[in-house]
């Protein structure tokens, strides 16, 4: 009886530096699967990227006729767990006013590779240079104005969606959340998922 009661403290001792190990890996291991999380807050919400101000802001007189497109940088902030407290990234995105009077804001990132995109008001530029005719989009018409990536020749229908109409981009560009007060558009937010 003596002999297994040594033998079971023996194990007891050698079994606490490793349980205590184990323990001290957790919180890194739960911040590795869910970055977003304050360390050891395992069950709160995770932290979601943020605006910071001046928010893009834009009247109706910005926007005198179908097709007007303004640049714009929006600031948006994400929290880490660093001395600053947070990273802030500028975003480059078009707001643009389309046939029936909506407004539609997009990020100028291209979802392919991460290029910054144009606005290509000009169907016959867009088939020169961009290798795709914008009149497909309007049997018989004129065509219409499009997004249009340099790097690697992605186009996207502003109408439809952001909709990828040629090249190789994998998904339209992220979209802004717009806020109309008045006559007034505020730029909210981004689309979820990744800047790109």
């Amino acid at each position: 009886m003596e002999g297994t009661n040594r033998r079971t403290l023996l194990k007891t001792v050698a079994a606490i530096p490793l349980a205590a190990t184990f323990g001290l890996l957790i919180s890194p291991m739960l911040r590795y699967m869910r970055p977003t999380l304050k360390p050891l807050d395992v069950i709160g919400p995770s932290d979601q990227p943020i605006a910071e101000e001046p928010v893009p802001t834009f009247k109706d007189s910005d926007f005198p006729e179908d097709w007007t497109c303004l640049p714009f940088m929006f600031r948006q902030s994400y929290i880490e767990y660093n001395p600053e407290g947070k990273e802030t990234r500028l975003i480059p995105g078009f707001i643009v006013k389309i046939p029936g009077g909506d407004v539609v804001a997009y990020s100028r990132i291209c979802p392919h590779l991460g290029c910054i995109f144009n606005f290509v008001k000009d169907p016959s530029e867009c088939a020169k240079g961009y290798n795709f005719d914008p009149r497909s989009l309007t049997p018989g018409g004129p065509g219409r104005p499009v997004f249009a990536c340099p790097c690697h020749l992605s186009v996207y229908d502003i109408q439809n969606g952001g909709k990828v109409v040629s090249g190789p981009a994998p998904r339209p560009p992220r979209s802004f959340s717009l806020k109309k007060e008045g006559d007034t558009y505020k730029v909210l937010t981004l689309e979820a998922g990744g800047i790109a």
